[in-house]
């Protein structure tokens, strides 16, 4: 294979979680006296964190942004997350097909996301036991994606040099993170971004079929 590592982002990337963000977020709204919002909404809403996430179903609805607000709103989004995370939840067709097989091939596996720590791993260990060495979501006081600095942990931590990982997300976030980490970048279209959009920021090898990523990579 081309690689020793194959970095990974979550949602939009190896779980469709898209039905578990909107339950959790309209379930906050709720308690919060907001109307819900659609999944094709909250998908524009995905990529950099909950607290990003927060703040633009916000401001999608004139007149309802304070800080106090957005602290609430926060603070009950990731309260029901943290007991509902598996619902309407599942991995993409092929992806756990496809990483069986890149372990097979000698390959290891990490998971670099903007998700909250804790539900990350937890995802990652309900879904796919045992198949990766490493597993990094967003904790207070790390910079986030589309910083380097995430990467840079993941590989000291796994001992391999950038030359030797790619990075495979669904996002413009995804492209800059492996941009500013010096990594190769496949870019996926079964996620929440549609090819043209990755293309007009900055994709260079995009994939639309999981089953296809190893073809990438050799």
């Amino acid at each position: 294979m081309r690689y020793r590592l194959a970095c990974f982002d979550l949602d939009g990337t190896l779980l469709d979680t898209l039905g578990g963000l909107t339950l959790s977020l309209n379930a906050a709204r709720r308690m919060n006296n907001l109307e819900p919002q659609t999944e094709e909404q909250v998908r524009t809403y995905i990529g950099n964190g909950v607290t990003k996430l927060i703040e633009r179903s916000l401001t999608a609805s004139p007149g309802s942004y304070t800080e106090e607000l957005k602290t609430r709103l926060l603070k009950d989004n990731i309260s029901y997350y943290d007991s509902h995370y598996l619902e309407k939840t599942h991995p993409y067709n092929g992806i756990l097909e496809v990483l069986t097989r890149l372990k097979s091939d000698g390959m290891m596996l990490a998971c670099i996301t903007n998700k909250n720590d804790e539900p990350a791993q937890k995802l990652i260990e309900h879904f796919f036991p045992g198949l990766f060495d490493y597993v990094r979501g967003s904790m207070e006081g790390v910079e986030r994606k589309p910083s380097a600095v995430p990467v840079e942990k993941c590989l000291t931590s796994l001992g391999v040099d950038n030359s030797e990982a790619v990075y495979i997300g669904d996002s413009d976030t995804d492209i800059k993170t492996a941009q500013n980490s010096g990594l190769d970048i496949i870019s996926c279209t079964w996620g929440y971004r549609t090819r043209e959009f990755l293309l007009e920021n900055g994709a260079v090898n995009i994939c639309s079929d999981p089953i296809d990523l190893r073809s990438f990579m050799r």
